[in-house]
């Protein structure tokens, strides 16, 4: 898949999140029952989701990776308000390295390396914190082709 890579200035985002460092490995597991679990303390104290889920990768190796994942909201809540180890956080704003890709999440590694090249390039440091954001639900959309997930890698 060819790549469309730009520089944006995107907006911070309030989330309420959770976070945790996961094995690799069972990562694909740990995502949608995470996501039910910030949608789950959402709906329970009637705060409706603004956009889509996000996980924002603080940091990881190859066994382990330490993960928020996230629903985005408008406005913000107290971390009391929510159950469930739920708690308030956001997508950070700024200068990024944006791109998306269309297609299955195991075939994402190649926007991430578009992302590189590109910075490279252009003499661009990135930071060690990035995100992406899942356009497509996929209990609505079950062909992993249609898929669409859009990578973001803040400037250093």
């Amino acid at each position: 898949m060819d790549y469309e890579v730009a520089v944006r200035n995107v907006a911070p985002e309030h989330t309420a999140s959770v976070r945790g460092t996961y094995p690799m490995a069972q990562l694909a597991e740990v995502m949608p029952k995470e996501f039910g679990r910030v949608m789950a303390a959402l709906t329970a104290e009637g705060i409706p989701p603004s956009g889509g889920a996000v996980a924002i990768y603080h940091g990881w190796n190859e066994e382990t990776v330490d993960v928020e994942l996230a629903i985005t909201i408008r406005g913000v809540f107290f971390p009391q308000d929510l159950r469930r180890g739920v708690k308030a956080s956001r997508v950070p704003g700024g200068k990024v390295v944006f791109t998306e890709h269309i297609g299955p999440y195991d075939q994402i590694a190649a926007a991430y390396g578009a992302i590189q090249a590109y910075a490279k390039a252009n003499g661009l440091d990135l930071a060690e914190t990035m995100w992406e954001r899942y356009l497509t639900d996929p209990a609505v959309e079950p062909d992993l082709s249609k898929h669409v997930t859009e990578v973001y890698w803040p400037l250093a």
